[in-house]
């Protein structure tokens, strides 16, 4: 059997696919060192990373994906493609989980919420702002507010107050935007695949970014499982599906659904100890996925620009290529753990060089 794995990253699923003995094309943004695809075609420069906002081709990914998606029987999509206003969406019958189009009509936020809200799910208080004028209005009314692109996910989360707006941060801003309440709280995610609910996952977010996740998070009550359940139904989804939501007055706040592949895929696996890729592929063994320890996944990011020289080993994931340089706020590597993360974070770092530091030695040769 033969299967393509097309988005930013891909490695989690390439990965479990051939420990079931499938031959997998890897169509990605990122060729991390440990990603185990029979085939791969990737944008990124192994050695120099560069920026991932400036460098990145969906369509070039795309384009590469509808070259190979005759060739295999099954397509698996990940983040970072079908998120935008102008994606091309091709007709695969192929594909595990929603289809392209599906994928793109759900990552319209603005329409998304206001279907939400017409179905009498809750929201934060939303509003679709075109411009600075009804930015300021929204902000006299609510005070903080969470601003949002439109379109996509996992990420461009910028929260903003009125004293933000006077120190000049609205020219950063390109409207039209998502304007939403701020409530105040942890954020969760819930887990399905198919009409299966999984797990509760408690989110990582740093500066507005999804940083990881810890699996899974029990603390939740279960008359939330039958409110996701419903948004699973309502909009006919397929295949692995998030849901984001915070807390308000003891009921959940829908901020977002991910309709594929989720961050969560690794922490679910390890935690449930069954391969994630055969659940997707036949939805009865899903009800088999029973989460029980807890691993934390947590994503690093270059505190400034470095060369990394990080060694292969239990816990870490998604590993550079050997003196690659990463650029500041580009990420790293990945920790999976159950414990002791902290310490396995501060040695991915301490193998980590300053690119200036290194610089200026082979100057000094």
């Amino acid at each position: 059997m033969k299967a393509l794995v097309l988005g930013v990253n891909t490695r989690p699923i390439v990965n479990s696919l051939k420990k079931l003995g499938f031959y997998v094309y890897s169509v990605s943004y990122y060729a991390p060192e440990d990603l185990n695809a029979d085939k791969k075609y990737y944008l990124i420069n192994p050695l120099a990373h560069g920026r991932l906002k400036e460098n990145y081709n969906e369509n070039r990914l795309i384009e590469i994906a509808n070259e190979l998606v005759d060739e295999v029987d099954y397509v698996f999509i990940t983040s970072g493609v079908f998120e935008f206003e102008n994606s091309k969406i091709p007709k695969w019958d192929n594909v595990v989980g929603n289809e392209p189009k599906k994928i793109n009509e759900i990552s319209n936020k603005h329409k998304t919420y206001k279907k939400l809200k017409n179905l009498g799910f809750n929201i934060p208080e939303t509003k679709k702002i075109n411009n600075k004028t009804q930015l300021y209005k929204f902000l006299e009314e609510f005070k903080f507010c969470i601003l949002k692109p439109i379109y996509g996910s996992g990420g461009g989360i910028l929260k903003i107050n009125l004293n933000n707006l006077n120190d000049g941060l609205i020219y950063g801003i390109k409207f039209p935007i998502i304007a939403q309440e701020y409530v105040r709280g942890k954020s969760f995610s819930a887990n399905f695949i198919g009409n299966t609910f999984i797990t509760f996952n408690k989110q990582i977010i740093i500066k507005g970014m999804y940083a990881g996740n810890l699996t899974p998070y029990l603390n939740l009550p279960n008359k939330f499982v039958k409110i996701f359940g419903e948004v699973i139904e309502t909009f006919e989804l397929k295949g692995m599906n998030g849901i984001d939501f915070l807390i308000k007055d003891s009921e959940p706040y829908i901020v977002d659904i991910n309709p594929r592949i989720l961050g969560t895929f690794e922490t679910i696996e390890m935690s449930a100890s069954q391969n994630l890729a055969k659940a997707l592929l036949n939805n009865n063994y899903a009800k088999e996925i029973k989460p029980k320890e807890s691993y934390i996944k947590r994503i690093l990011f270059a505190k400034e620009k470095i060369i990394v020289n990080i060694s292969k080993r239990d816990f870490i994931y998604d590993i550079p290529k050997k003196n690659a340089v990463i650029e500041k706020g580009e990420p790293i590597a990945t920790v999976i753990a159950k414990e002791n993360i902290k310490s396995i974070i501060n040695s991915i770092y301490g193998e980590c060089a300053e690119y200036e530091k290194r610089k200026e030695d082979r100057e000094d040769i």
